[in-house]
């Protein structure tokens, strides 16, 4: 996570005219502050009209295709308008670079916290509440995989046919892109994840990055997922990688013995939620890690040609971390 401190990648001057544009309390003053936010996105508060609003943009230095990846959250977002999945309003969205030099787009704050297993606030911080956080992630999860994505509006987005055969490829060529630092083992994985590829599944949305980070838990009890954040890498695809991914990230950094539901009980429920069987997820395990390599390699190799960033070394430590958990998985 980093924090923007540059505020010309928001410049107010040239926001307030779009906002008036877009209908967003036109005509009232504007102020803008910058929001601690994902990696290779750059976000700022926007305050109007007695509102606030979270602006989400790429960072100076984006990834490939960044505009094409502002419209396609936005449009997962106004998507799930209506569904029972916890979201942040879609407000509105610029594809004019001559307001802010790239694509962007306005969405409502939502209040609540990261459950983070170490820092929970008083309210949830017994065996009761960790376990009610944990089934209400779960249960969010459930809920957006039930979302009828062809009805929503996103049948033209189905890409499926093949989507297990083009992932070593898509990933590799991905990671060849960035022209960084050697990353041994990546071949290995590849052979393994091409010779285990399921034969079939059920494509729903996908979120892609599903894990605490990435959710807002409302502040009070009961427990309830009040927002699902960082769409940027949704699509439709096998929601078994989101399942897995979750696992993956929540399992080694929650002890049961503190009220901490464990893997198995996370899928357990997932697949009582969903009314479907739930097959072995080593292959999805592998492949999340492989993918979670990929991308937070290039969120660090473009940090360091970021100048509004500071390098950032943990990113590139935490991709050696995914890539060692892969080849564990495939080794063991």
């Amino acid at each position: 996570m980093a924090e923007v401190d540059d505020l010309t990648l928001a410049d107010p001057e040239r926001l307030a005219p779009w906002l008036d544009q877009a209908g967003v309390a036109p005509g009232n003053a504007l102020a803008v502050e910058p929001l601690v936010g994902g990696a290779s996105n750059a976000m700022f508060l926007v305050h109007r009209g007695g509102h606030t609003y979270v602006l989400r943009r790429p960072a100076q230095v984006a990834v490939d295709r960044a505009d094409e990846g502002m419209r396609r959250e936005f449009r997962f977002l106004s998507a799930l308008a209506g569904t029972d999945v916890p979201h942040p309003e879609a407000v509105a969205f610029c594809d004019d670079n001559e307001v802010l030099g790239c694509a962007f787009y306005l969405m409502a704050r939502v209040e609540g916290f990261n459950p983070m297993p170490a820092s929970l606030p008083p309210a949830f911080d017994d065996p009761a509440g960790r376990r009610a956080i944990t089934e209400a992630m779960v249960d969010a999860l459930a809920a957006l995989h039930d979302v009828d994505w062809r009805a929503a509006g996103l049948g033209d987005l189905d890409r499926t046919a093949g989507f297990h055969d083009r992932q070593v490829s898509r990933w590799v060529g991905q990671l060849e892109s960035y022209e960084g630092r050697d990353m041994p083992g990546t071949d290995e994985i590849g052979r393994w994840l091409d010779g285990h590829r399921p034969t079939s599944f059920v494509p729903t949305i996908m979120h892609g990055d599903y894990h605490m980070m990435n959710v807002l838990v409302g502040p009070d009890r009961p427990a309830r997922v009040s927002a699902i954040l960082d769409w940027e890498t949704s699509t439709i695809g096998d929601p078994l990688l989101d399942l897995a991914g979750y696992c993956e990230i929540w399992a080694p950094m929650t002890d049961p013995a503190d009220g901490w539901p464990d893997r198995a009980e996370i899928v357990e429920r997932y697949a009582a939620r969903r009314g479907i069987e739930v097959p072995p997820l080593r292959y999805h395990q592998v492949l999340y890690n492989f993918r979670m390599t990929v991308l937070l390699e290039g969120i660090y190799q473009r940090s360091l040609k970021d100048p509004t960033r500071p390098a950032m070394d943990m990113v590139g430590d935490q991709a050696l971390r995914f890539l060692r958990r892969a080849t564990e998985l495939v080794t063991g």
